[in-house]
């Protein structure tokens, strides 16, 4: 029997966009709660012994929670395995990661456990809780059958002294360190994983290595806590650029650079409502301005697009922060997120676009954030890296680019390098005549980062533009593409519907409502004290 079809397209569009805010919503909180420091202990208690009955179990287990990952024969080569980075572990060989135990050996049986306990940030390998202890040690002792290393390993786990409390004399000495050992040549200055290693490597010796951004706490792969980063700073990664920094770094050395790690790195904090601030002056187009660095900030989480194919599976740019600011005649946003490379690749280059709907919904009923539907129009303001563009800083805005000189061409307006759009779903896409392009900006990478500035007026008579009215719920997405990751076109990240609304500022009637309102309580409070001590003294 067949498979019923999808007749309803609302049903359709509403299941495909609650699975991924599920997905979204849900790979952030499990990402963000389940931080577990898995060097808590040296022994877990209830380990089995590994005989024909419970590696038979663990084979059972295996096949069915594992393989389509991990291969039938633990290579690693499962179904799935194409579509995810980092690529599951492949159980043949000796390239074992999350380790208690020296450089180059296999984990002991209770790292094992630990991380089928845990899951592993960063990555699709989720937390087995549905796994009874007994059956985690059943597959522990199947998937040692896929090394004959483990007939005879004696590694020993490294030992985790006491972790050093951390003070500002502590970061400081790590982030001295940060330099010295050269951690920064992969992981960039900042630590967003920049590094001219890292970028050489994809640049021009075409391999995938990818240092870990640092400065994001729910991707750190060996875990976020303090112990978790001394640890693997003290064992390394196995197979990969990541050594053991055991013997170059004394104990005191590893605690104070991991406090450093620790304090760089951030939670993700994102809102569903953003709130545009009001000022009164001009909007500040440098991002370094006092105004933007106090204004209100989220991150939103990204999955790659996978609604419409192509899909992108491996998507390079997981998280956007946001801001915003307005006035009485434009609106702004400051977006930034992290790029290791800044790499524009012939046809691939880095963008962004803010999505709004044409028509802003009263209730829930939205267009479908993969651009619209049949139905319900969306705008569009899309920003390009534009090679001539590159390098300069957010106040060089009267240096034109390729692509401020070609909307000067065709406007007569500086500064334009915003696209604006209309679309009514996928493959609808249309630019707005060039006397609509009326929105303009720049961008600036610097030590792994994108930051790009988007201004247009608060009021427009093009129908086809968002208003942006004060009091309104404007739903909001954003879609990112990575051109050093082949993005273009569909394969890009992409958020579901946040909102963003116009912050209304206070009336300064309402300060002196305020004043006269205390003056009259104080002046009350007073009289009754007065009147009291008159009655005492009587």
């Amino acid at each position: 029997m067949n498979a019923p079809a999808f007749k309803n397209k609302e049903i359709l569009s509403f299941l495909l966009t609650f699975s991924f805010v599920f997905f979204l919503y849900g790979a952030d909180t499990f990402a963000q709660t389940l931080q577990r420091f898995r060097t808590y202990t040296h022994t877990v208690s209830g380990k089995l012994p590994e005989t024909v009955e419970t590696i038979t179990a663990g084979k059972i287990i295996y096949e069915k929670k594992c393989y389509y990952c991990h291969g039938i024969n633990g290579n690693g080569n499962g179904s799935v395995s194409p579509r995810l980075d980092p690529k599951p572990r492949d159980f043949t060989t000796n390239e074992y990661k999350i380790r208690s135990t020296q450089l180059g050996e296999l984990p002991s049986d209770e790292d094992i456990f630990r991380i089928i306990t845990s899951g592993i940030e960063g990555t699709a390998m989720p937390s087995w809780s549905t796994l009874s202890n007994p059956e985690k040690w059943q597959v522990i002792g199947y998937i040692k059958t896929f090394n004959n290393g483990f007939l005879k390993n004696t590694s020993e786990e490294i030992e985790i002294r006491t972790e050093m409390p951390e003070t500002p004399e502590t970061i400081k000495n790590g982030e001295k360190l940060f330099r010295e050992a050269k951690c920064f040549l992969c992981h960039g200055n900042e630590g967003r994983g920049d590094g001219i290693i890292t970028t050489t490597m994809n640049r021009e010796w075409n391999m995938p290595y990818k240092a870990r951004d640092l400065t994001k706490r729910w991707l750190l792969k060996g875990g976020n806590s303090t112990g978790d980063i001394y640890r693997t700073i003290s064992t390394g990664f196995n197979k990969t650029p990541m050594g053991s920094y055991k013997s170059h770094l004394s104990d005191e050395e590893r605690w104070h650079l991991a406090h450093y790690v620790k304090s760089i790195s951030h939670e993700m904090k994102s809102k569903v409502v953003i709130e545009s601030g009001f000022i009164d002056g001009e909007i500040p187009f440098s991002a370094d301005d006092s105004l933007w660095i106090n204004a209100e900030s989220s991150e939103m989480p990204l999955a790659g697009q996978i609604l419409i194919k192509p899909g992108l599976w491996n998507p390079s740019i997981n998280s956007v922060i946001i801001r915003s600011l307005y006035n009485k005649d434009n609106i702004a946003f400051l977006l930034e997120w992290n790029d290791r490379t800044n790499r524009q690749v012939e046809a691939f280059t880095d963008a962004i676009a803010l999505e709004f709907p044409v028509k802003i919904p009263e209730g829930a009923r939205k267009p479908s954030f993969a651009m619209g539907d049949s139905g319900k129009q969306v705008y569009i303001l899309r920003w390009e890296a534009y090679q001539s563009d590159l390098g300069k800083t957010l106040l060089a805005s009267k240096e034109e680019g390729t692509g401020q000189k070609n909307a000067k061409e065709k406007t007569g307006r500086d500064q334009i390098v915003i696209e604006e759009y209309n679309a009514r779903g996928h493959k609808t896409l249309k630019k707005q005549p060039a006397e609509s392009q009326i929105t303009r900006g720049i961008g600036q990478w610097k030590n792994g980062r994108w930051r790009v500035l988007i201004n247009r007026p608060l009021f427009s008579v093009d129908k086809s533009d968002t208003p942006f009215e004060k009091g309104k719920l404007i739903p909001l997405s954003l879609a990112v593409w990575d051109g050093s990751n082949s993005e273009y076109g569909g394969l890009k990240s992409i958020s579901p519907w946040y909102y963003i609304t116009l912050k209304t500022p206070t009336p300064y009637t309402v300060y002196g409502y305020i004043a006269i309102a205390v003056i009259i309580g104080i002046s009350v409070e007073f009289f009754f004290i007065a009147r009291y001590r008159r009655r005492a003294t009587a």
